[in-house]
Parts: C-alpha cells; sequence; structure tokens
C-alpha cells in the first residue's frame, strides 16, 4: 500500500518498518524541530536518501488531493502537531497513532498528565482521523502500565518500541480494521492541554515523592527550579526523604557545581541544571 508519514524522527522506526514490510512511501510531512528534544534530521535524512519528497509547512487540501490521486492507501499521522485536511475516505484512509489510552489522555502531549495524575490513561491508541483532534473511531489499542519510576523518556521509548509491531499489524488488516473501528466513549474522555510552565515548578513546600513525580513527568525536557532568586532548568536530580529543621527551598549544600535543597519531608539534591534565560 502507498502511504504518506505524518510526523518526525520519534516514529521513523514505524515507518521503516512499514516499508520493509512492502508499503512504499510515497511523501513526508514533518515540521520545525528544536532538535534538541523533538527531532527531524532522520527523518529528513531518510527522504534525502530515498528520494520522497518532504515538506515542513502544513499541508493543504491540494496535498492531500494531489497524493490521493497518486494512490495513496493510507495517511498516517504520528506525533504531527497539526490538522490533516479532510481525506475522502472513498479513496484512502486516515489514521493517527496516539500515545495514550483514548478517550483518556487527549492532547498534544499527554505523557507528562499520565504520569502526574491519570496511570489510567497509559497505552497506545491507533484511531481514524477526524475533523476532530483525537476523537476519531477506535481501530486498535492496547494498555502500558506504568512502572514503579516511569519517567517521560522510558514511557515515549516504550511507546516507540511497540510502534513497528503495532503499525505493521494495522496496516496489513486495515480494511477489516477501519470497517470494525468502535467509537470512542466519550463518558470517559479526558483532555490534557499543553503543559503550563507552572506546572513543571518543583514545588519545595510539597514532600519528596510530589517532587519526583513532577521530576519524572518532564525529565530531560526539564523541569523548573527557582532558588538564588533564579528559575532553572533541570535535567537531572535524586531525592531523600529525611527529617530535618531546614525551611523549605533552603539551599542547604553546594557540593562542587550541585546543589542540595530542603524539601517538606526530604531532601532534593540537582545534578544538572541550567538558568532558565527568557
Amino acid at each position: 500500500m502507498k502511504f504518506v508519514f505524518f510526523g518526525y524522527d520519534f516514529m521513523m522506526d514505524s515507518v521503516e518498518r512499514l516499508v520493509a514490510d512492502g508499503h512504499e512511501l510515497i511523501g513526508i510531512f514533518s515540521f520545525e524541530c528544536d532538535n534538541i528534544f523533538n527531532f527531524n534530521t532522520r527523518t529528513q535524512a531518510y527522504a534525502a536518501q530515498h528520494g520522497i519528497p518532504i515538506s515542513l509547512e502544513k499541508p493543504t487540501p491540494k496535498d492531500i488531493a494531489s497524493f490521493t490521486g497518486k494512490g495513496t492507501g493510507c495517511f498516517l499521522s504520528a506525533g504531527y502537531p497539526y490538522k490533516i485536511p479532510p481525506i475522502d475516505r472513498t479513496k484512502a484512509c486516515g489514521i493517527n497513532f496516539h500515545p495514550s489510552l483514548l478517550p483518556k489522555g487527549r492532547g498534544i502531549m499527554p505523557t507528562p498528565y499520565i504520569i502526574m495524575m491519570a496511570p489510567e490513561a497509559s497505552g497506545i491508541t491507533v484511531h481514524k482521523l477526524t475533523e476532530q483532534f483525537d476523537k476519531g473511531d477506535i481501530l486498535y489499542q492496547e494498555e502500558l502500565p506504568l512502572s514503579l519510576r516511569e519517567d517521560v523518556e522510558t514511557l515515549s521509548a516504550r511507546i516507540a518500541l511497540r510502534g513497528p509491531d503495532i503499525l505493521s499489524m494495522v496496516m496489513e488488516n486495515l480494511p477489516q480494521l477501519w470497517k470494525e473501528a468502535t467509537p470512542q466513549n466519550e463518558k470517559e474522555a479526558l483532555h490534557f492541554p499543553p503543559p503550563t510552565e507552572e506546572m513543571r515548578v518543583l514545588d519545595w513546600r510539597k514532600t519528596v515523592a510530589d517532587i519526583d513525580t513532577i521530576g519524572r513527568a518532564f525529565g530531560r525536557y526539564g523541569s523548573l527550579a527557582r532558588f538564588d532568586g533564579l528559575t532553572w532548568a533541570v535535567f537531572d536530580y535524586s531525592v531523600w526523604k529525611q527529617k530535618h529543621k531546614f525551611e523549605p527551598g533552603t539551599v542547604v549544600l553546594r557540593p562542587g557545581r550541585h546543589v542540595v535543597i530542603a524539601a517538606q519531608d526530604g531532601f532534593v539534591y540537582l545534578k544538572e541544571f541550567q538558568e532558565l534565560v527568557a
């Protein structure tokens, strides 16, 4: 089957698996990435190597019609932030690979919320593309129970590792899965907006367990710490519970380039951090 991919490096293993399965990739739509946390260098290199047209612009109805006219059978979205124009369902299918157990965990970045407050939403869903984000009928989904100290990197890696097998199966059985797709239960829907800066702040008044949850939810994307009158992006840390008499937020130790800060019921050891410049 000919297909067009909308996404970035996160799902390129899945794209290559589909090509290995015999499907033909005839176009890619990606987007501008910072290539620090989100990457599309591999995606662009793959397109160049194989002579596949790639665009970093938002797709237009004309783009969709053009690829449909070239025999595209499936438009595949995975981690793509923009709305994909309507697809003529008499000619092609549009599907999205979403990193949550829909209808729980709707939104562009559900993984921090899943770790912080909604473990029941942890999973993977492949659903039909519709006019509304993340609301299409479900073709396939599976749960991914969180580990004891799951963080955003490990959960993202687990999702990416399952992607090739899941999408291989979905594409192989697409006509049947499309026909048997089930509507989402709106009564169970949870929508998470993009995380705010305040959500990322390590609140020294909270327990070290609460602080650790925030740290794991944002991982090397960067939770935020406030001390010395500045705001810092934190990339690596440790916590431990211990009784003390320090005021929460007090810098109690500066071992080398690191700092140890008192929390409500213990201490937070900041190992890797940098000043956040506005």
